[in-house]
Formats: C-alpha cells, structure tokens, sequence
C-alpha cells in the first residue's frame, strides 16, 4: 500500500506543486484514503466466544436494520422501562414499615406461647404485616406502566418478526430449507 500512497503523493505534488500546500494536500489525501480503507476493510467483530460440543450447532442470525417505527417503539420501551425501575423502588414508608414489622416478629418469637405478652406481640405483628402488605400493593401508576410495556413490547416485537419474514422472503430464504450441517470429530 506504500506504493500507492507514493504514487498518490506524487500526482499531488505534480497537480498542485511543491511547498506547504502540497504538503497538506498530500496528508488530507492519505488521510482520506486511509479512512476509506478502513470504511471498506472492517475488522471483524467477535459475537460471542463459544465452546462447542461434538454434534451442537451454533447459529447466529442477523436482522435488517430498523425503520423508524422500530426505533421510536425501542426508544419508548427503553423509557417505560426505566419509569418501571424507578416505580419499583421502595418509598420511605415502605422501608420503614418493613423494618417495624421486622422488629415485631423478633419480639414475636421472644414471647413464649400462651403468655399475654405472646398474644400482644401477635396482634402488633399481624396488624403490621397487613400494613406493610397494604403498602407493598402495586399503585396504579406501576400497572399503568407495566400494561404500556407490555403492549409496546408486543407491537415492537411484531413489528421485527414482520420485517424479519419481509427480508428473509425478499432474499428467497423461506422457500429454501435451513441447512445444518453435522461434523464429526473423529472425521478431522
């Protein structure tokens, strides 16, 4: 490749003469040609690193790059997503009534059954696990926000399987058969 380059340089300095301009004439133009062949000769990008068995098959499927409507449906579930995170997380009360539950069913299992301290404890432990399940119940937000994700993960998901079968039968590969092929170890 040196050549070429030598011989790009030299059709510079002849069409634009010798001196600076020439010079960065010439480096803007091995730049650019450099950057083309790295544009065109891609280095290879590992998928995965995997370990087969004698008999297994490994298959790798590529799917056509996604239109518009394919973005915007990803780019609203990677948003119902993270709102979904986000509602998850436990409030100030919920922790709180947590830890007071937690701390009643110890005293719980300090008493000794039958005695009316035993009895007191059980009805302060029963009265705070119905709080803490009362508060731990799913808001209405976090339903809302979990049907949207997954009716937006339902059409996004159509939507691929769509344009997936389009490509495979504009390419011609749904009539064909897949073909799998079985190497023996013992055959190398």
């Amino acid at each position: 490749m040196a050549f070429w380059t030598w011989l790009g340089a030299k059709a510079i300095s002849k069409a634009v003469g010798d001196g600076f301009g020439a010079e960065v004439t010439g480096r803007a133009s091995a730049y650019l040609v450099d950057e083309a062949r790295k544009a065109v000769d891609r280095d290879e990008v590992p998928v995965s690193h995997v370990r087969l068995r004698p008999g297994e098959t490994y298959t790798v499927v590529a799917r056509p790059a996604p239109k518009r409507e394919e973005r915007k449906l990803a780019r609203r579930k990677a948003g119902l997503q993270s709102r979904q995170r986000a509602l998850a997380q436990p409030t100030k009360r919920q922790r709180r009534s947590a830890r007071k539950l937690r701390s009643a069913q110890k005293r719980l299992d300090r008493r000794r059954p039958g005695t009316r301290r035993h009895a007191a404890a059980a009805a302060r432990e029963a009265t705070r696990g119905a709080r803490f399940d009362r508060l731990m119940t799913p808001t209405k937000q976090q339903i809302a926000t979990d049907e949207q994700l997954s009716t937006v993960t339902r059409e996004l998901d159509s939507i691929r399987s769509r344009r997936f079968d389009a490509v495979r039968a504009k390419r011609g590969l749904d009539r064909s058969p897949e073909h799998v092929h079985f190497y023996d170890a013992a055959d190398d």
